[in-house]
């Protein structure tokens, strides 16, 4: 494809028969967004701990979560490749075994250069769960957006067990035995997957090589708007989510279980809204009004940061945070699959994933080093609300992208009438 807007349909939604996505299947591929949304995020309550730990700064400790995604980010163009050419439950099963030994080695070690390259492979396994588990679960459902909404919430679920589960735990049994524990529910989920998630058919032998598979989503117009989009918001997203902790506990001076409860209802609210945003985009017809509204209520939730310096202004912005990502990053996954259809999901949503994690990896250490430089949140607030207003760019692109594309088939449906 050369970039220009073409004719070809989007694949239907409704493609597959519902039967095929049994209780147990969908409860897996939540259950699996749970785990990898938790492993990813649970240093973040506990950055100022592991500072004393490891006897590093903020940056240091900001390094834990960007050697994840910097290791999620590597990994996604042969995940995504490994999903679309190979059985996509065995890359999800693979990359669960691999997260479980992993993470239950970073439990153990208290050397910083370890921890980092154990974090570095948690990323690397981690990315095989994404696209692979969107795959089959989408591939498989009649409403798509419906779908991936209950997969999203999984992942403000996972978000939460990381932010307000682990410093719960960490009270009980202590931080590292609480590490050990999410590792052993890694492995268990991976026993779950293997059990429940819906097979794929075996994959064909391709025409096209590898590289070709990757060439022909990149030269696309709109995987480029998408993944501007995707890489604006999530820049965003860890703005708020890896930093709101530490800033409730060093400007508000609250312990880290309540920091991490505040924190934890963006992602309640990512859980709860989710299901019903992606219902919403399917029940317009259109993906991209919706993203364009999640994009805007992200530059709120950022502006009353820092606006407003009292927890009450936290809290509020925490709500509308959960509501704008429940409103993009879903629905922007979908919009993927809808254009490029299942069979080259994998690598679409990969490569879509591969951006935009740059955009996280770089934010992590980013906020780490303003905020050593000049201790000022404020300025953290303020970057992340000058990127969230970038990202309406790439979102009013979309747009138009999309109703050019919806003219033509509301053409044929007018000429189709009788009379």
């Amino acid at each position: 494809m050369n970039g220009s807007t073409d004719s070809r349909p989007p694949e239907r939604a409704g493609a597959a028969p519902m039967r095929r996505l049994s209780v147990a299947a969908v409860g897996a591929g939540w259950a699996v967004f749970v785990i990898a949304n938790a492993q990813r995020i649970d240093v973040v309550p506990f950055f100022d701990r592991l500072r004393a730990a490891y006897h590093v700064d903020y940056a240091g400790v900001g390094g834990l979560l960007s050697a994840y995604l910097l290791g999620y980010v590597l990994a996604q163009v042969p995940m995504g490749l490994a999903a679309d050419n190979l059985p996509a439950r065995r890359v999800t099963v693979a990359g669960l075994a691999v997260m479980a030994a992993v993470s239950g080695l970073f439990a153990l070690t208290r050397q910083y250069w370890l921890a980092m390259c154990l974090r570095f492979c948690m990323g690397l396994s981690g990315a095989a769960l994404y696209s692979s588990t969107v795959k089959q679960l989408l591939g498989a459902a009649p409403s798509r957006g419906t779908a991936m909404g209950l997969l999203q919430s999984g992942a403000g679920a996972g978000v939460v067990v990381g932010l307000l589960g682990l410093p719960l735990l960490d009270q009980v049994i202590g931080l590292w035995s609480a590490f050990l524990l999410l590792a052993a529910a890694t492995g268990l989920t991976c026993v779950f997957a293997g059990a429940s998630l819906p097979g794929t058919d075996p994959a064909r032998r391709r025409a096209a090589s590898m590289s070709q598979q990757v060439a022909s989503i990149v030269r696309d117009r709109c995987f480029r708007y998408i993944a501007a989009c995707n890489a604006l918001t999530l820049f965003s997203v860890y703005g708020i989510t890896a930093w709101v902790p530490t800033y409730l506990i060093a400007e508000f001076h609250l312990r880290s279980a309540a920091a991490g409860g505040v924190a934890a209802l963006i992602n309640v609210g990512l859980a709860v809204t989710s299901p019903a945003t992606g219902a919403v985009s399917d029940r317009l017809g259109a993906r991209a009004p919706v993203v364009t509204a999640g994009v805007g209520a992200l530059a709120a939730a950022f502006a009353l940061l820092a606006a407003v310096h009292r927890v009450a202004g936290v809290v509020a912005s925490a709500v509308v945070a959960g509501l704008g990502i429940a409103l993009t990053l879903p629905i922007l996954t979908t919009m993927t699959t809808d254009m490029f259809g299942v069979a080259r999901a994998g690598v679409a949503i990969s490569l879509n994933l591969a951006v935009s994690q740059v955009a996280s990896t770089i934010s992590g250490v980013l906020f780490g080093l303003l905020l050593d430089a000049t201790g000022s949140f404020r300025l953290l607030w303020t970057v992340g609300l000058a990127v969230a207003l970038a990202a309406l760019v790439p979102a009013g692109f979309l747009r138009g992208y999309e109703a050019a594309r919806a003219a033509p088939r509301a053409r044929d449906v007018s000429a189709a009438k009788p009379g």
